[in-house]
């Protein structure tokens, strides 16, 4: 062992990861990429790898060594079942607060290390995320990079659904966690890295308000669609490894079954590359369907896709194609719906079909409906609350209706309920312009007199809409979406009613936005204010 004396100069901030097989035609762009950083080069230093060349990588490799002998340097791997080797060694070699790993055909934009390294100093995170954006056709996940984060995990955000090792990975925690790329995978060596990384942060943040990464085409080898189910299967194993049973297992297993499983099996069921293969991929995914996934998993998933899933669970193979067709069919009817005592349930094939027997939760949406609402006037008439706005489902029409607004005191759970008066309105749609027409409220909230006759005692009240139509019922908070002419500034103080239990005293009621954005009322006593006298 070494016992060299380290100077704080010594100490880089990102080692750069390049793993290069066969990509002569590319390197000198991505190098390029990497030396133009704003970050600074005498911040960083480059690791290439040579993962078992046949074309020129290797002299183009030796010349940038020398060109960039400060911060650059060269190793070389013999090709092995996958990236695993090359990105090993590199991580082997690495002297960086922070590694990130990248393919020879990927670019970082000039600012991309100097944002993420500033993300994860600030937000002390283990894993940083920077924006990704595809080179040419390819696609590249987006969905986690529509706004920066600063703390975040795998569990509530979509990070997870990003599995590509181009990331800000601390160095100290890859070495706490032994994380390594599994050697032994044909494919999917960066999905068990990254996916460990994730579950083993303390903290994840995303760089999204601006390029990071620029990614290039994807070198991957051609594998069989089995070879995609077994993938799966391993990866739902090393989550159970990580995680107890629970949501946040299943969160992380809806994505393997989505993304890898949901495409493989689509495939052998509507495009088989070859009859074997079919065979092959969906007694696979049968097996893993029955014996690695739960139920929770299973609800987190489109209903398409965890219709299709139990239907080949349960080895019924032309049903799970008939349900494959139906979900690419761009000429198919609408898809109706079904309620029933507060349940909606979406009418797919094989719905209630008492020949293939799929329970009623396989096509449950209720918790899918997504409630529109907007409060649009907040005035005062007294010690009457007078509030409008309006609140429909997307997916619902708006008749049995049968909204009201809850007050609810912040410490107590204490409820008050009230009342909504439907105003009809032609003019409100949903987002596909289909008629909400009785989606508009009004409400008069007498906080004097409660359904107990008496006022509404001192507390913080938040103010809910609990709303229903067909007789379904969710409940969303009133203020955070609001019309933006609504005076959101501090009130005075509104006289409701004498205190009905100290004598000489009388309640008031102070509304307020909370930082989230909710309306409350604070309630509270006081001593009456002197008459005024014109």
């Amino acid at each position: 062992m070494s016992s060299a004396w380290v100077r704080p100069g010594d100490v880089k901030d990102v080692t750069v990861a390049v793993r290069v097989c066969n990509h002569a035609s590319v390197i000198d762009a991505c190098l390029a990429s990497l030396t133009a950083q704003t970050l600074g080069t005498e911040r960083m230093e480059i690791i290439a790898v040579d993962d078992g060349s046949t074309d020129d990588s290797g002299a183009i490799l030796a010349r940038a060594a020398h060109a960039y002998h400060s911060f650059m340097r060269v190793g070389q791997v013999p090709r092995g079942l996958s990236a695993a080797a090359a990105r090993n060694w590199a991580l082997s070699q690495a002297t960086g607060r922070y590694v990130i790993f990248l393919e020879a055909t990927d670019k970082l934009a000039p600012g991309a290390l100097e944002a993420m390294v500033a993300s994860g100093d600030r937000n002390e995170a283990d894993v940083v995320l920077g924006k990704l954006e595809s080179s040419g056709r390819h696609t590249v996940a987006t969905s986690m990079f529509r706004k920066s984060q600063t703390h975040t995990d795998p569990y509530s955000s979509k990070v997870y659904w990003s599995l590509t090792p181009d990331k800000l990975f601390r160095t100290s925690m890859v070495q706490r966690r032994g994380l390594a790329f599994p050697s032994d995978m044909t494919i999917g060596d960066d999905q068990a890295f990254t996916a460990a990384a994730y579950i083993g942060a303390d903290n994840i943040s995303v760089v999204g308000e601006t390029t990071c990464v620029i990614k290039g085409p994807s070198q991957a080898a051609r594998v069989s669609l089995a070879e995609r189910v077994s993938l799966v299967s391993r990866m739902l194993r090393l989550v159970d490894s990580q995680l107890p049973p629970g949501p946040q297992r299943d969160k992380l297993h809806s994505r393997h079954l989505e993304v890898e499983l949901g495409k493989a099996t689509a495939t052998a069921l509507l495009n088989p590359a070859d009859a074997r293969d079919r065979e092959q991929t969906l007694w696979a995914a049968s097996e893993v369907l029955r014996t690695q996934v739960s139920a929770g998993a299973l609800a987190l998933l489109p209903r398409m896709v965890a219709v299709r899933f139990a239907l080949l669970a349960a080895g019924k193979f032309a049903e799970a194609e008939r349900i494959a067709a139906f979900e690419v069919d761009k000429e198919r009817p609408g898809v109706r719906k079904t309620v029933e005592n507060g349940r909606v349930y979406t009418q797919l094939p094989f719905f209630r079909d008492a020949a293939v027997g799929l329970p009623d939760e396989l096509f449950d949406i209720t918790d899918d409906m997504t409630v529109s609402h907007e409060l649009q006037s907040m005035k005062w008439n007294g010690s009457l609350l007078l509030l409008d706005g309006y609140a429909f489902y997307e997916q619902l029409s708006t008749k049995e209706r049968a909204t009201r607004v809850v007050l609810r005191e912040r410490t107590t759970g204490q409820e008050e309920s009230f009342s909504v008066t439907a105003r009809r309105d032609d003019n409100l749609t949903n987002a596909k312009g289909n008629a909400r027409a009785m989606g508009r409220f009004s409400s008069r909230i007498n906080l004097s007199q409660t359904s107990s006759g008496w006022p509404v005692p001192p507390g913080v009240w938040d103010l809910y809409l609990k709303v229903s139509f067909e007789g379904v019922t969710r409940e969303v908070r009133l203020g955070p979406k609001r019309a933006p002419e609504l005076d959101t500034m501090a009130r005075l103080p509104v006289r409701i009613a004498p205190s009905p239990t100290v004598q000489g005293m009388e309640l008031v009621a102070t509304p307020h936005y909370t930082p989230a954005g909710g309306l409350s009322l604070e309630v509270s006593q006081r001593t009456p204010l002197p008459a005024q006298h014109g």
